[in-house]
């Protein structure tokens, strides 16, 4: 990072909009207005801006640990008690004739894929607790994401399967469907596992596992992820941390494998329920681990994997370090009301509004983002009507990128709001859609949204923008 123009020995971590001097945190002091927050330069008094860099700036291999431990965390034991949980009792409900078992093992396959997907994509986003499936839908939530994971999975150790295919001894009919219900019983047999071909062959497919899952996460098709064109592109795109990765996926699966063995004994004590939700427990915790490392290939190299746009994988550069001069008193923008002062008359309450909305204004046309949102914080309670519809654009661009995403929806709205029949309305609708999808995780809002779009604004950039995100009619 470059260095602090008052103290060359430190890092620098802002940058004065005003002299444009790079500051360290001794330089810069945090200011607080209502509920916002701004830091300004201690030299000059102007805006300090936070130096962003790449995430990819911070080596992987510093951030490997805490992503390994995630299923060992609070959010990580919840998720994965719950999961177990599932997957025990559809176990349970897998008994008696054996064709019966394929409605419930289908489903527990959809529940296992669908969380290990959605933890993968949590991560990437860096969610301390990644929101799990909605299960809103059978297909898509279940049966989509099942297929998608056991494709794929399948597909990688394809030719190592069709030795061992070759070398079993032929069945038919009802023979078939048992070997593919209970496949490592199948495989764990004397002509097979003692087979080097074999080995050498799913040794293969347990090297291109990580990349062709990860493709998968990110809503590519089984036969993207299963491209070996795209899994070069992948290794090339994440550099030196394929070979850790890989080397690192590798040894979760033959612990996975340890602990799958483990699990099939726990079951053998027949304790009722619980020997079923610890064999889970086991049998999940390390796909949990793995899903979260392949999160934190997309969290890290997110930009060169094409996963989202490269403005979404900047960090402070100096992480979570703060201005080290911090205020007890508030601090307030020339013309916004103190905590101490009197209540106001209503002619001197209504000249106060008048100022701060013509400093708001002011604050927009000089793109002046912490002043604008804080006078926005004081001027939001108004009705709609009385700020510009570009205000609100402003705000709500101004607060997505700041990260106060129900700020920005609220703007978002009241831009669409004020003045539908101006051009930034379907501009701000656009936005909305994205921060309710991209960000909030919200997709049926976004949906609707964007279906609303098509309605209202045909024929417009924003319309074609929508009908691209939209998902094809059925």
């Amino acid at each position: 990072p470059p260095r602090c123009t008052g103290h060359p020995d430190a890092a620098a971590g802002w940058r004065c909009e005003h002299c444009e001097a790079p500051l360290c945190p001794a330089c810069v002091e945090l200011r607080r207005m209502g509920t916002v927050e701004y830091s300004v330069c201690t030299r000059c008094g102007g805006t300090a801006s936070v130096l962003l860099r790449p995430r990819s700036g911070r080596a992987l291999r510093s951030r490997l640990l805490e992503a390994l431990r995630f299923p060992f965390s609070g959010p990580g034991l919840q998720r994965l008690v719950a999961v177990s949980g599932v997957l025990a009792v559809l176990h349970m409900l897998a008994v008696g004739v054996r064709i019966l078992h394929v409605l419930p093992m289908t489903l527990a396959l959809g529940v296992f894929w669908s969380a290990f997907f959605a933890l993968v994509r949590g991560a990437a986003r860096g969610d301390a607790d990644p929101e799990g499936p909605g299960f809103t839908s059978l297909v898509q939530d279940n049966l989509v994401p099942g297929l998608r994971g056991l494709g794929v999975t399948v597909g990688v150790f394809l030719p190592a399967l069709a030795r061992a295919w070759h070398l079993l001894p032929p069945v038919s009919g009802f023979g078939v469907i048992v070997r593919l219900l209970y496949p490592l019983e199948t495989l764990w047999v004397p002509d097979v596992r003692g087979d080097p071909l074999f080995w050498g062959l799913a040794g293969l497919g347990l090297l291109w596992l990580p990349w062709a899952l990860l493709l998968a996460a990110t809503s590519q098709s089984v036969l993207a992820a299963l491209n070996p064109l795209r899994t070069l592109g992948c290794l090339r795109a994440v550099g030196l941390d394929a070979g850790l990765v890989t080397g690192v996926f590798v040894l979760l699966a033959l612990v996975h494998g340890g602990l799958h063995w483990g699990a099939a004994g726990v079951v053998e004590l027949e304790l009722p329920f619980a020997s079923g939700l610890i064999a889970q427990v086991l049998t999940c915790l390390m796909p949990f681990s793995a899903a979260s490392l392949l999160g934190l290939v997309l969290y890290v190299h997110g930009d060169a994997l094409g996963y989202l746009p490269a403005r979404d994988f900047l960090e402070p550069t100096l992480g979570d370090t703060a201005p080290q001069r911090v205020p007890t008193a508030l601090r307030e923008f020339p013309g916004l009301p103190s905590p101490d002062s009197p209540e106001p008359g209503a002619a001197e309450a209504e000249a106060t509004r008048v100022q701060q909305v013509a400093e708001l204004g002011a604050a927009v046309a000089a793109r002046d983002v912490a002043k604008a949102l804080a006078l926005y914080g004081v001027l939001h309670v108004l009705p709609r009507l009385e700020l510009s519809p570009a205000h609100h654009l402003f705000i709500g661009q101004a607060a997505a990128v700041e990260g106060d995403f129900p700020l920005s929806v609220k703007a978002l709205e009241a831009a669409a709001d004020t003045a539908p029949d101006e051009p930034t309305a379907p501009r701000a609708l656009v936005l909305l859609a994205r921060v309710q999808g991209e960000k909030l995780g919200n997709a049926v809002r976004a949906e609707e949204i964007y279906r609303y779009i098509l309605h209202r604004y045909p024929d417009t950039d924003a319309a074609r923008f929508a009908h691209a995100r939209l998902p094809p009619a059925a």
